[in-house]
């Protein structure tokens, strides 16, 4: 199937990408689109002469193609079985793709039936919510998931958290963050916590609980350090730099 994809077509899909990950100007879109292949060779020199970066050239190349591809499957999966599990893969996969709202449909055509009140599918409704900075949405079913036991811990809970604070309720985001901070575990929401005390400016609070994580990461072993080590990272640099300056 890849073989169907021209090398020019691939170049200007990576350029259309690299432009929206980057919050390019609109001019380059006009550019990439209008003239492909002159439009894509001032839009690389322009990004990229003086990054000295062309494994990250191939690899965005590569990532567009084996995304789009992957997407295509699951979209002609759907159109052959209109099913949840179809459904579900493919918003998934928009997700990834950072197709937040085409996700944000399938996920509520999904809660229906048996499935209307599925944990699950909920949060996955928040997180896609969230990303798409829809935070009264994200509110709204945050609220409704508080009591599910799956959420109460939920990675995707601290993207309630920030949406309580974006929308000017700091204290109930505090609450919620405070909620999953327990040793030991949820690095990824206890890093989070972190920088919402950056944001609320709480720089006392913030050392205490750097230096409890920066303790816990000590003790860890080779199959945790791992498993975690995104989290490890922003942790340590979270570390670095409020609390050595």
């Amino acid at each position: 199937m890849i073989g169907f994809y021209t090398p020019l077509l691939i170049l200007q899909a990576f350029c259309l990408y690299h432009a929206y990950k980057n919050n390019a100007e609109q001019r380059w879109y006009w550019f990439i689109i209008i003239l492909p292949g002159l439009g894509c060779l001032i839009y690389m020199y322009h990004n990229f002469y003086n990054r000295n970066n062309i494994n990250t050239i191939a690899e965005g190349v590569k990532e567009v193609v084996n995304s789009n591809y992957k997407i295509e499957q699951l979209e002609k999966a759907l159109q052959f079985s209109d099913n949840i599990t179809n459904k579900t893969n493919l918003a998934d996969a928009y997700v990834g793709n950072n197709r937040y709202t085409d996700a944000i449909v399938l996920y509520k055509e999904c809660l229906t039936g048996f499935m209307s009140d599925d944990p699950a599918l909920r949060i996955k409704l928040l997180h896609a919510s969230y990303l798409n900075k829809d935070y009264n949405s994200v509110i709204q079913y945050g609220e409704a998931l508080e009591s599910e036991k799956r959420f109460v811990e939920a990675e995707e809970k601290a993207g309630y958290a920030w949406s309580q604070y974006h929308t000017g309720n700091t204290a109930k985001a505090e609450s919620l963050f405070e909620s999953m901070d327990k040793s030991f575990k949820n690095y990824k929401q206890r890093a989070e916590f972190c920088k919402f005390l950056i944001a609320i400016n709480k720089p006392d609070v913030l050392k205490v609980k750097l230096a409890e994580l920066n303790e816990e990461l000590e003790h860890m072993k080779g199959p945790e350090r791992k498993f975690f080590r995104q989290d490890i990272k922003e942790i340590r640099e979270l570390h670095a730099s409020y609390i050595r300056n």
